[in-house]
């Protein structure tokens, strides 16, 4: 497994335009392999990608992959092809052996927090699955990915920090928050789907279950920005390229 990331230059043109297509990102860095890489039709490690951009200077896209990527078509029309690292590239392979029970990560990730609301009743009283609606409000979707975490093989530990709306204090927060529109390639139904970043400590809690989560990827719309979990070493220098 690889974790690269690649750095946009916003004043190029066409960029604004490239950054904000879920549906250009995703066939740009599936383009990035000789050969079609997984998508997360079998059970292995699959493509996943994040589009950071709080530096609004300097947007990153982060790639992690099976296989090792070359990004010269991306950062040729919408990076810095003349820098000295126009994109970066290193192994998690270290990183992904010495997982166990107890390490802690500052984390970061984009993830689309939803949930179902109960569908009308039949005939016999029973309510089926209703409508998928996202969750509104930081704490909500935080209060969502720390139920969550288990599944994926960590916990989100407590914050001495009280959170203004009140509530448990968890080591995690809601950066940014973004509504997105679209339209799925011979489909006239908008695709809709309200992402968000978030970012903190973890602790590990399942080794096998959160590496399956490193290279598979947590939550929904994996194909569109989300569910990439980076991370740095809460006690040491980080095995994988930095955020900052």
């Amino acid at each position: 497994m690889y974790l690269s990331r690649v750095f946009l230059n916003p004043r190029r043109q066409g960029t604004a335009l490239f950054i904000g297509s879920p549906q250009r990102l995703h066939a740009a860095v599936l383009a990035a392999f000789p050969q079609d890489p997984p998508t997360g039709e079998t059970d292995g490690p699959r493509v996943l990608w994040r589009l950071d951009t709080d530096d609004h200077r300097r947007p990153v896209l982060w790639v992690s992959s099976p296989g090792k990527p070359s990004f010269e078509h991306i950062t040729d029309d919408y990076g810095w092809p003349s820098s000295d690292m126009p994109f970066e590239t290193r192994s998690m392979q270290a990183l992904l052996d010495r997982l166990s029970p107890g390490q802690e990560y500052v984390f970061r990730t984009t993830v689309n927090p939803v949930k179902a609301q109960a569908g009308k009743p039949d005939a016999e009283g029973r309510r089926g699955r209703g409508k998928i609606v996202p969750l509104v409000g930081a704490a909500a979707r935080v209060e969502w990915f720390v139920d969550h975490a288990p599944k994926w093989g960590f916990e989100v530990p407590l914050s001495t920090v009280q959170p203004p709306e009140g509530g448990p204090a968890w080591a995690a927060e809601t950066r940014d928050s973004l509504r997105l529109r679209f339209h799925r390639k011979g489909s006239s139904k908008a695709v809709v789907l309200q992402t968000v970043t978030l970012e903190g400590k973890l602790q590990v809690t399942d080794a096998d279950l959160f590496r399956r989560s490193l290279i598979r990827g947590i939550g929904r719309a994996r194909g569109y920005g989300c569910g990439l979990l980076s991370l740095a070493s809460a006690t040491a220098p980080a095995a994988v390229p930095s955020r900052t």
